[in-house]
């Protein structure tokens, strides 16, 4: 007699497992037990890495595994669009994140609450997912073309379908490599272009499938038209409606919080970050191809516009980050040229902020002296050159010449340099995105714990200070609940720009799966799932103590602006003591920055108590 196998309304139930050295695919089933301890996305990507990937695995290997990881409402709730893209870090050595798609996400959970690649092709394939199974098929046709080409040939074949694709940054392994969703939105972060490259892997192909059921559905209907009608149509959401995050330069500008010039001039005029923001944005406006706003999205601040650029028409979809970081922190502000670095970025699959992070930081050392044209290959005239950025993004893509240096990513340039690393803004190997912490108290002991390294979605302190205005310490536990807020979104899958409160996320979760979710259910799992992170990173190659820091720069006090006299904390022992405090209401050791076994325990996690254990005797032994 069959067993049925009982599976969680809101899930699909089933995982789809490709090996790409066989040539095989089988689908596994997702137990409730799993879903109750890791929920999805990236609590349920964490999960299977740390089982499956162990310490010490070459990134770029066959040992390493890709995932793509729907949220547990991805596709069920307006703004709920993410796919959290989960692998091993080329460019950090850590379990790295990113989010991103708008359509991927959704369509892959119409047939899987996740998808796992491992091995190595021996020629270029993409692999194409449909009625709940999926091919292997060749693309060498496709290796060595760009996104934009990628998905126009692969829409010919497939045109109701959504692509993951990596352009050819990724195919020659560049360490800030990206994967690009529908040609305008990517999982940025981390290099995983690079490990989706080292797969022979030239694309991920989903067909629309069928949602997965929730367990209330008039309820959750009910509920889905509420805050449909609410967050498309209440005035106070209008400004995000218009503008997207496209007018961040001039918050962040007036704040102190810039990237501007390397991260050097936090705070800017006006004047000049308007002409990367807002209004200049708008003036380029054309109406939105389909896949630029998800369907179930109320809010829509996606812009899409249309530029022309040395006799070159493109379109693109630019955001905050890619604007400030391939424009403000190049010194670029010419907002047709950024533009079209930003859709040079996506063509290449490149990872904006990294680029635009190790760009600026090579204007800085040409602005210094400290490299010569000889070394570079041609003339750089520093901060500002349009010429030189768009040579430098190609060559980055191709590896060639100093492209091959920056291509490491900026902490391995300047190591391989020897010089320029106290103005190199990273943390852990991950380049610093467009928020400058120096404008905002504790904000910068975020980026020094966050389990990817500088990552600007790990948790904000409330409310808006400066540094200044009082210790670090007293504002870790408002750190602490937002960055707990960010692991529930991932998990959740749902866009952070969609205003939901904690509890309208839990209502939703618990109507969709039948069974009760509170915010502290959630907070708990998110509490153990960066526990964890921090015990796999910390078994492969942190030691906190010495690598929960931030880079030189922010250690600078601001010279102008309202942060002017600020730098990122206090002092040295103001860091140490909101860092401390940090680890003690995570129940880490206070001086260790692990997990004690005991947390482990009281969270519901016992199976990893063992290895916080070994955690903890790895970095005594390594500070000994």
């Amino acid at each position: 007699m069959r067993l049925e196998v009982r599976v969680m309304k809101g899930y699909k139930g089933k995982i789809l497992r490709v090996d790409l050295t066989d040539g095989k695919t089988s689908v596994e089933s997702l137990s409730d037990e799993i879903v109750e301890k890791f929920v999805g996305g990236k609590g349920l990507g964490y999960y299977i890495i740390y089982r499956e990937v162990p310490p010490g695995t070459d990134p770029l290997s066959p040992g390493n595994k890709l995932l793509f990881v729907p949220g547990a409402l991805t596709g069920l709730i307006p703004g709920s669009s993410k796919v959290i893209a989960v692998s091993k870090s080329p460019e950090t050595m850590l379990i790295s994140d990113s989010s991103g798609g708008d359509a991927f996400g959704p369509k892959l959970r119409g047939h899987f609450d996740a998808l796992i690649i491992e091995g190595r092709a021996e020629e270029p394939v993409y692999l194409h997912i449909y009625d709940g199974q999926a091919e292997i098929r060749p693309a060498k046709d496709l290796w060595g073309k760009g996104n934009y080409e990628v998905a126009k040939e692969l829409w010919g074949k497939y045109p109701n379908a959504s692509i993951a694709s990596i352009g050819p940054a990724g195919e020659r392994l560049v360490k800030i490599a990206n994967i690009v969703y529908d040609t305008e939105r990517a999982s940025g972060r981390g290099g995983l272009g690079a490990v989706m490259g080292s797969k022979n892997l030239k694309a991920v192909v989903v067909e629309p499938g069928e949602k997965p059921e929730v367990a209330n559905p008039e309820e959750f209907k009910k509920l889905w038209d509420e805050f449909y009608e609410k967050f498309s149509k209440d005035p106070k959401y209008e400004h995000s409606r218009n503008y997207g995050t496209t007018d961040g330069l001039r918050s962040s500008a007036s704040l102190g919080m810039s990237p501007a010039y390397n991260f050097s001039r936090p705070y800017i005029p006006e004047e000049l970050a308007s002409k990367l923001a807002g209004d200049e944005v708008k003036k380029y406006e054309v109406e939105p191809e389909w896949y630029i706003h998800g369907k179930s999205c109320p809010i829509k601040c996606a812009r899409y516009i249309e530029v022309e650029y040395k006799g070159r028409k493109i379109r693109v979809k630019p955001e905050y980050e890619s604007l400030a970081m391939l424009g403000a922190a190049t010194g670029v502000f010419n907002l047709r040229a950024v533009a079209y670095f930003n859709w040079l970025a996506n063509n290449l699959g490149l990872d904006s902020i990294a680029s635009g992070n190790v760009i600026g930081w090579l204007f800085e050392m040409v602005e210094r002296g400290l490299i010569s044209e000889d070394e570079i290959g041609f003339s750089v005239k520093g901060f500002g050159d349009e010429e030189a950025e768009e040579r430098l993004l190609n060559l980055i893509a191709e590896r060639k010449g100093i492209g091959a240096i920056l291509a490491e990513g900026v902490k391995r340039a300047c190591e391989i340099l020897g010089r320029g690393c106290e103005f190199a803004v990273h943390v852990k190997g991950l380049e610093a995105p467009a928020w400058d912490p120096r404008g905002r108290r504790t904000y910068a002991l975020s980026y020094a714990t966050a389990d990817v390294g500088a990552s600007h979605l790990r948790g904000w302190p409330r409310p808006h200070q400066l540094p200044n205005q009082g210790p670090a310490k007293e504002l870790v536990p408002s750190l602490i609940e937002s960055r707990d807020e960010s692991y529930i979104t991932d998990m959740l899958g749902v866009c952070k720009f969609v205003p939901y409160s904690m509890e309208d996320l839990a209502r939703f979760y618990s109507l969709s799966t039948g069974k009760e979710w509170t915010v502290e259910k959630l907070r708990k799992v998110a509490w153990a799932v960066e526990s964890i992170a921090r015990i796999h990173n910390v078994l492969d190659w942190v030691t906190p103590p010495l690598d929960d820091v931030i880079p030189q720069r922010w250690w600078e006090p601001e010279q102008d602006g309202p942060a002017k006299g600020n730098a990122a904390f206090i002092d040295y022992n103001d860091f140490l003591e909101a860092r401390r405090e940090f680890y003690r209401l995570r129940g880490w050791d206070e001086e260790l920055g692990v997990p004690l076994p005991e947390t482990l325990e009281k969270l519901g996690y016992p199976e990893f108590k063992e290895d916080a254990e070994r955690a903890i005797e790895i970095v005594r032994a390594r500070l000994s």
